[in-house]
């Protein structure tokens, strides 16, 4: 009888380390997976900022620095930008916040400016597109700039890093929505 005890208990111990085996395993593999997915969304996140940082980078070179100039040709663009930031993947705080001032103030006020009989006032909404610009290519820089694992760190909304990059963003769109709403309510027809 005790024979078999001691097989039913040695048969219970290889079936647990069969278990433990599969387990250890399987947490491999996920934290791969994890790790694969986590340099997807970096990848994807230095994506949209480069293109934020791009398009302000060639408006100020291009247009602000051109005087105003030839709106028309770069009006797609701004708008194919602004209304495609962070269209994939899943939003967070920050990337609303940013889709939030692309949307509501770069996009309207650069539409504005790009009209054929001229904006409502040019003088004020060159400067208000020059501040703007200048402001959101500081920013664009500096998380273009970040390393991976300080992107990392703007994947948690709980990070200090994440919270005052979105603190920056939240505050500058407060800023320039109010501006914008208050610039079309001031020349609007």
């Amino acid at each position: 009888m005790s024979y078999f005890r001691e097989k039913k208990w040695i048969i219970g111990c290889i079936a647990m380390a069969v278990a433990l085996s599969l387990l250890v395993i399987n947490n491999i593999v996920f934290y791969k997976k994890y790790n694969e997915l986590k340099k997807e969304v970096i990848n994807n996140m230095n994506t949209e900022w480069y293109q934020l940082y791009y398009l302000f980078d060639m408006i100020d070179k291009n247009y602000i620095k051109n005087n105003f100039q030839d709106s028309g040709k770069f009006r797609l663009y701004v708008n194919q930008i602004c209304h495609h930031f962070s269209s994939t993947g899943r939003p967070n705080e920050l990337t609303v916040n940013m889709r939030n001032l692309l949307l509501n103030a770069y996009d309207s006020l650069f539409a504005d400016l790009s009209l054929e009989e001229g904006p409502l006032n040019k003088e004020k909404a060159s400067e208000l597109l020059k501040n703007m610009n200048d402001e959101l290519l500081m920013i664009s820089k500096e998380i273009v700039d970040m390393q991976d694992n300080e992107k990392e760190k703007l994947l948690n909304p709980k990070s200090s890093e994440f919270i005052e990059v979105n603190t920056q963003v939240k505050n500058l769109t407060d800023k320039y929505i109010k501006a914008v709403d208050d610039y079309f309510r001031e020349y609007g027809k």
